[in-house]
């Protein structure tokens, strides 16, 4: 993406912005590593290779859901994959104000069940909880958020999700999402974000952190960030999105995981003899 560009990005991106301990016992470690709920019900496991027919011509379809963050991610990825060349066509489907809590607002897993009907994608790349912040409302019913039952709750509305994408066997990623620099969603990120990474492991999908790498070493929230030896503008004033070089740089980062996973999205001259990759120069 050319310089000149990344300003209008994030520009357009925050235009159309809205409001917004974890000590396991061993029977439910035990759970987590055999891929089984405590009562030894298995737990249905999202899709784990891509399809055969993959190629140039007939690209893996990638669909990217979630908040106005995803929707930052899903425009840079949209731009990223055929400057790479890659075997990946994207779809950014990122809806700002929307989430997993507000169930009677906008519906996510409905709203994906329609969308893999209508697309049947190979990979979906999901960001959530910045605006989950407040009551789980659902078909079901209301939890207030606070309350002791919310963590089920809303952890219900992750395992929706991921059982569509495993009904498909569909690859999904989840980010994890970075800090924030309002003190109370910031820490609303870091509670839910382990739950993101244990929903995705009891369903054999990939957690992808963003926080390794759009922060400073300590891990706090930081508006600048040093990358590569250069100070860059990560993050815009509002203190939850993404400049449009951030964007940029976790659409990579994403798009280096991927293809390292799977060589024959890359292109030609990037793969080796056997059908492996040469990162060489790609990861950056």
């Amino acid at each position: 993406m050319r310089a000149g560009l990344l300003p209008f990005v994030a520009a357009a991106l925050l235009a159309a912005c809205g409001p917004r301990g974890d000590g396991a016992s061993a029977q439910d470690m035990g759970a987590l590593l055999s891929g089984a709920e405590p009562d030894g019900a298995a737990i249905a496991q999202t899709g784990t290779e891509i399809r055969a027919t993959v190629s140039r011509d007939n690209p893996a379809r990638m669909l990217v859901i979630g908040d106005s963050l995803a929707q930052g991610f899903g425009m840079l990825l949209q731009q990223r994959a055929p400057a790479r060349g890659l075997a990946i066509e994207v779809t950014n489907r990122g809806r700002p104000s929307t989430g997993l809590a507000r169930g009677d607002y906008y519906d996510w897993p409905a709203r994906l069940g329609d969308m893999i009907g209508r697309m049947d994608p190979d990979i979906v790349v999901a960001h959530f909880g910045a605006n989950d912040m407040q009551t789980v409302i659902t078909s079901e019913g209301r939890t207030g958020y606070g309350t002791a039952g919310w963590e089920d709750a809303y952890r219900a509305q992750m395992r929706r999700v991921l059982a569509l994408a495993a009904e498909h066997d569909i690859i999904m990623y989840w980010f994890g999402p970075g800090p924030d620099g309002n003190a109370a969603l910031n820490a609303h990120l870091g509670r839910i974000n382990p739950w993101f990474k244990d929903e995705s492991a009891r369903a054999g999908a990939t957690y992808f952190p963003i926080t390794p790498f759009t922060t400073p070493p300590d891990g706090r929230f930081a508006r600048r960030v040093e990358v590569n030896g250069r100070t860059m503008a990560m993050r815009t004033a509002d203190g939850s999105h993404f400049t449009g070089a951030g964007y940029q740089l976790v659409a990579d980062r994403l798009l280096d995981a991927v293809i390292a996973r799977f060589p024959a999205l890359a292109p030609a001259d990037r793969q080796a003899p056997g059908g492996g990759l040469v990162l060489a120069g790609m990861l950056q």
